[in-house]
């Protein structure tokens, strides 16, 4: 019988997080920055050996909880797809305006599987 579980591979565990403020401010002091629209992707290689996401959405800019989480949820399922494709990066992304929308963060981490060396 199969089950609803994501296949073991396409997981977003723990170590692919950005977790304390350090990693998030070594990502801001020498990531490498474009702009998309209302998003912001900062990237940074590392050392831990796996693609790492950091999401930053201030409530300044997405005043709703219901859309801040939906957009952490987007970018989430979009990373997790695209996980095995990613070079070995700290990722940042960060929201400048409520107005993105799913297909915005997939062309972002989308556009980082491109530009893989």
């Amino acid at each position: 019988m199969p089950t609803s579980r994501a296949s073991p591979g396409f997981r977003f565990t723990r170590q692919q997080r950005l977790l304390n403020p350090r990693q998030f401010q070594d990502v801001f002091r020498r990531g490498r920055r474009r702009r998309l629209g209302g998003l912001e992707v900062i990237t940074l290689r590392n050392d831990a050996g796996l693609a790492r996401l950091g999401l930053v959405i201030p409530k300044r800019s997405v005043r709703q909880a219901v859309c801040r989480n939906l957009i952490r949820r987007w970018a989430r399922e979009a990373f997790r797809q695209r996980q095995h494709d990613l070079p070995m990066t700290d990722i940042v992304l960060r929201v400048h305006s409520s107005t993105i929308t799913h297909t915005d963060v997939d062309a972002a981490l989308a556009l980082l599987v491109e530009t893989v060396p």
